[in-house]
C-alpha cells in the first residue's frame, strides 16, 4: 500500500465552498452517511464510496485528493476496508487506487487507470497495484449486501455501473449524471443503454454520480426520452464557446495571497480537457434539452 506523493502541488491551492484556500497536497476527506453502512467522501476529483456489509466491505473510485484515503475510511467502520472498484480509468476517479490491496476494474482500464491529468503531471502516482478484471454481471458478496456489475461504456470504455438492490441505489461513475451527457459514442447507442437500464429500474430509487450523491433515478427515464427525442428527428442547439450548460469545468480563479494558482476543489479544469479525460478539441456539438436533461451529442453520430 501506498500513498501519491502531491507535494509537487504545495504551491496550487483549492479553494473549499466556505471560502478556505488549502494547499493541494494537504489532507482533506470529509464524509456524508447517505445510507444505512454508506457513505460519500469528499477529497479532490469525483466523490468516492464506502460500502459496508456485515461480512465485508467495499470502496467505489478512489478520487485524486491528497492523504490516505483508506486510513480516513477505516475511521468510518469496524469492518477491514482494503479493496476498490473503479467505475471507470480517468483519473479523477482512480489517482488513489494505490491506497488499496487490491482494485477491480473492466479490461478496458488496466493500463490507463492513473494517468494524470496535465495539472497533475508533477505528481508521483504509483500504479503497481494488484488489479483484477472484471465485467457485467459480476457480485460483490458483502455479507447480507450484494453488489452487481453492470457494464455501461459510452463516458469511458471501461465504465462499470455497481447496483445495490438492498439499498435501492446505482453507483454509476459519470455515465449517469444531474447535469449532462455528454456521448461519445451515438445517440442510438444511447438509447439502447437507458433501455437496458429500465429492465433494473425497479431495483433502485436512487443514483449515486462522480459528482452528486442520491440524486433521483428518473434520471434513466429522461435520458431515454431525450435520446429518443433527438432520434425522432428533433435537431439540439450548437454548443456555445464553454464545454457544457453549466460551465463545470471553470478557468483559474484568481490568484491566492501570495500569488498561488488557485482551483475549486472537486471542479474540474479547463487545462485538464482533453489530457486523458473527455471533452479535449474535437467535432462540433450539439446540446438537446428535452424532459428535465440535457444530452451533447456529435450530428454525425446519431445512429
Amino acid at each position: 500500500m501506498s500513498v501519491v506523493d502531491y507535494s509537487s502541488q504545495h504551491d496550487v491551492l483549492l479553494l473549499d465552498e466556505d471560502g478556505t484556500m488549502r494547499p493541494m497536497d494537504e489532507p482533506y476527506h470529509l464524509a456524508a452517511k447517505i445510507a444505512p453502512n454508506t457513505w460519500s467522501v469528499v477529497s479532490d476529483g469525483d466523490l468516492t464510496y464506502l460500502l459496508v456489509g456485515d461480512e465485508d466491505t467495499l470502496v467505489i473510485d478512489t478520487g485524486c485528493g491528497a492523504g490516505d484515503l483508506r486510513a480516513f475510511m477505516q475511521t468510518l467502520t469496524d469492518k477491514k476496508v482494503w479493496r476498490v472498484a473503479n467505475t471507470h480509468d480517468h483519473f479523477d476517479h482512480t489517482a488513489n487506487n494505490c491506497n488499496f490491496d487490491l482494485v477491480y476494474m473492466a479490461k478496458e482500464g488496466v493500463g490507463k487507470a492513473g494517468i494524470p491529468f496535465r495539472s497533475y503531471s508533477e505528481c508521483i502516482i504509483p500504479t503497481d497495484y494488484p488489479i483484477e478484471v472484471i465485467g457485467d454481471g459480476y457480485k460483490f458478496e458483502l455479507g447480507n449486501r450484494e453488489i452487481e456489475v453492470i457494464a455501461l461504456p459510452d463516458h469511458a470504455a471501461s465504465s462499470l455501473l455497481y447496483l445495490d438492490k438492498g439499498a435501492r441505489i446505482l453507483f454509476a461513475g459519470d455515465e449517469l449524471t444531474d447535469h449532462g451527457k455528454a456521448l461519445n459514442g451515438t445517440v442510438e447507442n444511447c438509447a439502447k443503454q437507458m433501455l437496458r437500464l429500465m429492465g433494473y429500474r425497479s431495483q433502485f430509487d436512487w443514483i449515486c454520480c462522480g459528482s452528486d450523491a442520491m440524486i433521483s433515478a428518473e434520471y434513466v427515464e429522461r435520458y431515454l426520452v431525450c435520446a429518443e427525442y433527438i432520434l425522432a428527428g428533433h435537431e439540439g442547439h450548437p454548443m456555445g464557446p464553454g464545454p457544457g450548460k453549466d460551465d463545470k469545468h471553470r478557468d483559474v480563479l484568481p490568484v491566492g495571497p501570495n500569488g498561488e494558482t488557485v482551483y475549486e476543489r472537486q471542479k474540474p479544469r479547463r487545462t485538464d480537457m482533453g489530457g486523458g479525460k473527455p471533452g479535449g478539441p474535437g467535432p462540433a456539438k450539439l446540446m438537446m434539452e428535452y424532459a428535465g436533461c440535457y444530452i451533447i451529442y456529435d450530428p454525425e453520430k446519431i445512429r
